[in-house]
């Protein structure tokens, strides 16, 4: 072989070769903006209960809804199949009426795709699921969290929806949980899972927007004013409210490792750090406390804390860590779910809130 010819056949295999690497590329960096997304909100609106979706409660059986949280898929095969593994024997064990996650749900460049196998397999359970975004969610290249929802939408069992477009994030919505078509306990999620840079130049958990939490209060009144009575609900976040910080430093015992441990008088689980919440308070504990619906707030974010304490009246959980997601972002000690159990009217919908670990 003439030494022009072995040039042109190593100049063709590189043209070859960067062409795959173009296309590669091209897949994974062409941006992904999702479908054009507008629904305004405002306070003085009428409310309309018909408009929010729900799922029946059996009333002869306690109404289970198993979370997820930071199962955190990304591009190592491996730790993939073994959190789909858990997922799998958590949904076996706990037989449950409804799944939940709390965000950072995928991560990498590889997300678009990892995003359509997790909805995949979240919908072969035939069970209605819920999800907010993390901020891992935020932090795929490309990716929007409105082309995120536009695939979550698509779900033949998912709940997600968008929600209106002039709150802060994308994926603010309420489900109700009925009984005989009342609602007898209402789930927001919010879209609170992402940094913002602050005044002093420091990168810190977003806080939940003025305008999240004027829609919260007028979904509370709404539905309260439709039932006849103060519907009881619940939260889910990715990121701790800083009433948990303050809990944590107020009611737990912290040992010379620098846990801390929650006493059994105020519930259970430890916390290997303090909360990572938001350095400001925009006041959203205070107007659930005010309110007085909202009993229970569920999180993730904080992969290695699993404390459940109840503080001013409301019991506050961080969801357990499900699945082996990258070191080193993830050292916790036990892994699975958190099973939530709704009981029947005749024990007043009394809810316990129990970790699996797997």
């Amino acid at each position: 072989m003439t030494k022009k010819r072995k040039l042109r056949i190593f100049r063709n295999v590189v043209c070859v070769l960067l062409a795959i690497l173009l296309v590669i590329a091209a897949i994974l960096f062409f941006p992904l903006n999702g479908k054009k997304h507008v629904e305004i909100w405002s306070s003085d609106q009428a409310f309309d209960i018909g408009k929010i979706q729900t799922v029946e409660k059996d009333p002869e059986k306690a109404f289970k809804i198993l979370l997820l949280t930071d199962t955190q898929l990304w591009s190592n095969p491996s730790d993939n199949a073994a959190c789909y593994e858990q997922i799998r024997a958590l949904v076996e064990q706990t037989q449950p009426d409804m799944l939940a996650t709390v965000g950072d749900n995928v991560s990498g460049a590889t997300s678009r795709f990892l995003l359509k196998n997790f909805i995949k397999v979240m919908d072969s359970f035939e069970l209605p699921w819920t999800v907010v975004f993390g901020n891992h969610d935020n932090e795929i290249p490309m990716t929007t969290l409105n082309w995120q929802g536009d695939q979550l939408e698509k779900s033949e069992y998912c709940l997600f929806q968008k929600g209106p477009s002039n709150l802060y994030g994308c994926g603010n919505y309420v489900v109700n949980i009925t009984e005989s078509g009342a609602p007898i306990y209402s789930l927001y999620m919010f879209d609170n899972g992402r940094y913002i840079e602050y005044d002093d130049g420091s990168t810190r958990e977003v806080y939940m927007g003025y305008e999240q939490i004027a829609w919260y209060a007028w979904n509370v009144e709404g539905i309260s004013k439709s039932a006849g009575k103060t519907v009881p609900s619940m939260t889910f976040t990715h990121f701790a409210p800083p009433e948990m910080k303050t809990a944590v430093e107020s009611l737990c015992v912290q040992d010379e490792n620098g846990q801390y441990t929650v006493p059994e008088d105020y519930g259970f689980g430890i916390c290997d750090y303090l909360p990572g919440c938001a350095p400001v308070n925009s006041g959203f504990f205070a107007k659930c406390k005010e309110l007085g619906s909202t009993k229970y707030m569920f999180f993730g974010h904080d992969h290695e804390n699993n404390a459940s304490l109840t503080y001013d009246g409301i019991t506050m959980t961080y969801g357990l860590k499900t699945g082996p997601s990258p070191a080193p972002w993830n050292s916790a000690e036990e892994t699975g779910g958190t099973l939530i159990t709704i009981g029947n009217a005749d024990a007043d919908y009394a809810v316990s809130v129990e970790h699996i670990v797997l």
